[in-house]
């Protein structure tokens, strides 16, 4: 019997605060206080009491995430239009390496006529701020990348790694990438299917643990239909031409079926490495040096990915380094002209030109590349519905005809501990609105009995010595077309087959789609926290 699960618990959010994110929080609070300020001034004035009624009210309805509005709230709706026209008015809503480049050469220039004393004009532009405020080390890069650096290191005595650092947050963590072979494919028992959807778990169980770095899993699949040009001409070469008939068109039917549906998938694993206790301790227990990081990320990693083999979570595993790691970024930003498994690029130039001002559907790379990506809501999932563990499976190899998109899903995996506090505190609440309802013999649409039913199987599930921990995740899909007009096409279609996985909405990501490409790469972006 096929394994299930239920992803029905956070299809409504719980409490005042639920679902909020931090900057929605404190804008509430704000409010709140200026409310509760407002009628402390004049308690006993009926002005004050009705002002400081409406700032709370105003308050609260102004920061609650609204499924109408993609999950956001009217305060989030409002900041995101204006940091767009701030982004427009700034010049980054277009990131063109070229540019770029030359208006750090127009710098350098002119820092060197200064130096020597040389009369010289001083370079104007957007492009040119950017690169003054550069320190001369950093490479350019668009906005979604930050502040991003590489190290490579050797894996084992056959392989480097990639180690990148991010930067954008304080304190910095970091990534390394893994291309995976999944199971072999055929025909095989439904319990036997199941086993590397299972056994992931268990790797997530591993990660979790208090003494392990790894704080993020994201697992990434990249789908290519399949170019079958080369066949097509050696065919029309050695084709015999005394071939009967009907056999050719045989074959010539079989071909177009084949070029619908075949497709390439590339998957890949990036560890996030963002506990930064663990990782310290880690650290400290190798020869002191400035490579004390590096060599704790290296051996925590080959201790999860063996573990991940031997409990065929995958049937096997290398390391990408600093030159496949290119490859694999150009191919996700421009898939018409770099192949995924590219060598002639290298990180200090892998950044193509990214577009969002020719059209907010989209991001156009290159002029010809027009990239959309949407967001699976957590609350996404059809409500209380038991789905196959392998369900995603559709939305990865299940798109006909065939279209270049990507499925990636961050797991943000939580200690036993953690999770079982929250587990208890969503419980406790989920039973109070379930006795409040009865004691007043309100009926409701089953709502609460589902959220109910979820949190008491979370409890169940992670009971202490069950060896079951918490996740948060966050999950992606992305396509590329070679015209505008596709987008709206491919995305009804998408939509389609997501359904087929339990999905009942993806929220597209309109008007922010050139950062919203960094959660479609193996980076290990892409979750809030």
């Amino acid at each position: 019997m096929a394994r299930q699960v239920a992803l029905g618990g956070e299809f409504k959010k719980r409490g005042l605060l639920s679902g909020r994110s931090t900057p929605e929080q404190v804008v509430l609070w704000i409010g709140l206080g200026i409310a509760a300020m407002v009628v402390l001034m004049g308690m006993d004035q009926f002005f004050f009491l009705f002002a400081g009624l409406v700032i709370a009210v105003v308050s609260v309805v102004i920061t609650v995430p609204m499924n109408i509005h993609a999950g956001r709230s009217y305060i989030a709706l409002k900041t995101e239009s204006a940091y767009r026209a701030y982004r427009k008015h700034a010049g980054l809503g277009v990131y063109d390496p070229v540019h770029e480049e030359t208006a750090l050469a127009s710098v350098q220039e002119y820092r060197a006529a200064k130096k020597n004393k040389k009369k010289a004009v001083r370079p104007r532009g957007f492009a040119v701020r950017r690169a003054e405020r550069r320190k001369e080390h950093v490479q350019p890069a668009p906005l979604m990348v930050g502040r991003l650096s590489v190290k490579e290191v050797d894996f084992n005595p056959r392989e480097r790694l990639a180690v990148f650092r991010h930067a954008n947050c304080d304190p910095a963590f970091y990534t390394v990438i893994f291309e995976v072979r999944g199971s072999a494919g055929g025909v095989v028992e439904e319990d036997v299917e199941d086993i590397p959807h299972l056994d992931f778990g268990r790797v997530l169980a591993r990660a979790a643990r208090r003494t392990s770095a790894v704080s993020h899993i994201q697992s990434f699949t990249r789908s290519i239909p399949l170019d079958i040009t080369d066949h097509v001409s050696w065919l029309a070469d050695y084709v015999d031409p005394n071939a009967h008939g009907n056999l050719v068109r045989s074959y010539q039917e079989l071909c177009l079926q084949v070029e619908d549906r075949a497709e390439q998938h590339r998957s890949y694993w990036v560890l996030r490495f963002d506990n930064r206790t663990a990782l310290q301790r880690a650290a400290n227990a190798q020869q002191p040096g400035p490579m004390a990081v590096h060599a704790a990320i290296v051996q925590e990693a080959q201790a999860l990915m063996a573990q991940a083999v031997a409990h065929k979570a995958i049937r096997g595993y290398r390391a990408v380094d600093s030159q496949m790691a290119a490859g694999i970024l150009a191919h996700l930003q421009d898939p018409y002209t770099y192949a995924i498994d590219d060598t002639d690029l290298g990180l200090e130039t892998v950044w193509q030109k990214l577009d969002q001002e020719q059209t907010p559907k989209a991001v156009v790379v290159n002029n010809h590349a027009y990239t959309r990506v949407a967001y699976i809501p957590r609350d996404g999932f059809m409500a209380g519905s038991a789905l196959p563990v392998q369900a995603m499976r559709q939305l990865v190899s299940g798109i006909v005809p065939a279209v270049i998109h990507s499925v990636s899903w961050v797991n943000e995996v939580v200690d036993a501990k953690e999770a079982r506090a929250q587990a208890m505190s969503d419980r406790t609440s989920d039973k109070a609105k379930r006795h409040s309802d009865a004691s007043k013999g309100k009926i409701s649409d089953g709502t609460e009995q589902v959220m109910s039913n979820s949190s008491d199987q979370r409890a169940v599930d992670l009971t202490p010595g069950s060896g079951h921990h918490g996740v948060k995740w966050g999950a992606y899909v992305s396509f590329t077309v070679a015209s505008e007009e596709k987008l709206l096409q491919v995305s009804t279609q998408i939509e389609s087959v997501a359904t087929d996985c339990g999905i009942d909405r993806l929220y597209w990501l309109d008007h922010r789609h050139d950062m919203a490409l960094m959660a479609v790469l193996p980076m290990g972006r892409g979750i809030r926290t």
